[in-house]
Formats: structure tokens, sequence, C-alpha cells
């Protein structure tokens, strides 16, 4: 496992924790609180390194402080396919379970608020609320793997792309506005351009020209090659082909 840096842990020693009343923390205790705080650590892994790779023995879980973190399978061939996007305040890792079935990848800088998992899995045991809540929101995270399935089964490509934007739109760095559609928010897709088109299943150049047209068509500005601006949220809805209660359900997850 590659680290770059460790630091003292956030949870439950600061308000203004990115992850503070969400996921684990939103159900714990202040006993609880305290005892989470003496098992987690934060840590940082630069782009690019792998986490927790397929197979391998899954010795720690926890939550998604900074950055995008992407899930990946190996088919019997040998070719990797990414099966899923974790943002901040997502849980990663597989609790109860000795191997890990995806492979945990940085698709950018990326800090954790790790925990070990055997350890993790006693303070479940000791918390029943907490359990509950994690319970809850493993079941909320597999209805959005549900609502993107529904959503990105039989449209077209230029649909789940503009689904695509409209999930980093809403949920990377800063998106977190009070207001989407008064501002125009900068989108940040930190994955290459062949593994988004491999997470939606087109060819990077199909991709491209997508990307084109809501460019000419004012959707978007691209600034670079990962930064987008949003120029018209309403407009990247309509072509989704859904709407935005719909599309709100997966990034609420």
């Amino acid at each position: 496992m590659t680290e770059l840096a460790e630091v003292s842990c956030l949870c439950g020693k600061s308000s203004s924790c990115v992850v503070h009343n969400k996921a684990v923390c939103q159900a714990a205790s202040p006993e609880a609180m305290a005892q989470l705080g003496r098992i987690s650590h934060v840590r940082e892994f630069p782009w690019g390194s792998v986490i927790q790779a397929q197979a391998e023995p899954c010795t720690i879980v926890g939550n998604v402080v900074d950055g995008v973190v992407k899930l990946s399978s190996a088919s019997i061939n040998g070719d990797d396919h990414i099966v899923g996007l974790l943002f901040p305040s997502d849980f990663f890792g597989r609790l109860f379970s000795d191997e890990s079935r995806f492979s945990y990848e940085a698709a950018t800088d990326v800090t954790l608020c790790t925990m070990n998992r055997p350890a993790f899995e006693r303070f479940l045991g000791d918390h029943p609320a907490v359990e509950h809540e994690m319970l809850k929101a493993k079941l909320d995270e597999l209805d959005a793997v549900r609502e993107w399935a529904a959503i990105t089964n039989g449209h077209t490509t230029m649909e789940r792309i503009a689904t695509l934007i409209y999930v980093f739109a809403k949920r990377s760095r800063n998106q977190h506005l009070n207001n989407f559609d008064a501002v125009h928010p900068v989108v940040h897709l930190p994955l290459s351009r062949r593994d988004i088109a491999d997470y939606l299943g087109t060819t990077p150049e199909t991709l491209s020209r997508n990307i084109q047209t809501l460019s000419r068509t004012k959707v978007i500005r691209i600034l670079d090659a990962k930064h987008f601006e949003l120029l018209d949220a309403n407009e990247l809805i309509r072509q989704s082909g859904e709407s935005r209660g719909d599309l709100d359900k997966i990034v609420s997850s």
C-alpha cells in the first residue's frame, strides 16, 4: 500500500471536519466519537496509488475526506473496468470480509480517514446506533447504484455523459453550493478520457465528440481536459434525458 503521509485523526475532534455529521459521525454519541478517534487515522494517498488491491486482504475501511477514489474490477482476461466512484463522505472498504472484491485507487490526490477493519467492526458491535446508520448508508448506496443502472441503461452516449457531468457538478470539491443554478461551478472530471469512456460504456472518441457538442451549444465551457465551467444546468439536465429529482437520487446517496 502506497502512503504519502499520516497525521492525527480528525474524527470527533473538530466540528470543521469535512465529514462531520455525515456517514458514521452523524449517529455517534460523544463517547462513540471519542472511541472512533482512538482507532482512526487520516492518511493521504497521491494520485494513481492503489489504496487496496483487488483480492488483497481487506485490512482498512473508512471515509473519503477529500478527493475521488475509483473502484475497478479485473476481468478474466486481465482488463480493468471502473465500477464505481467514491466522493468526500463516502465510505470505502468491505466490512465483514477478509478479501477486497474491488481495487480502490486514488483518482486524484486523496485524503482518507482510515480505520483498522476488525477494530471498526468491534466498534460497530459496541454502538448499535452507528451500526444501524452504517446499514442505512450502505442501502442508500445500493439504491444509488440501481438508480445509475436504470438511468444509463438504454440511454444515448450524450445522456450518459450529461448525467455523469451532473453528478460531478454536484459532488466534487467546489460544488458545495447553496444555489446550484445561480453560479457557474467549475466541474472537475478527475478520470482520464479513456477511464470515463470505460465507465460510460463508450469510446474516447465518441466521448470527446459529445463533450465538444456540449461546448458548442454553451452548456459547458471547456477550461482544459479535466475542467469545465457549467454554464446551463437546466440544459445539462435536459440533455441527460432525466428529471432533476431522478438525477439527485444518485447524487444524494
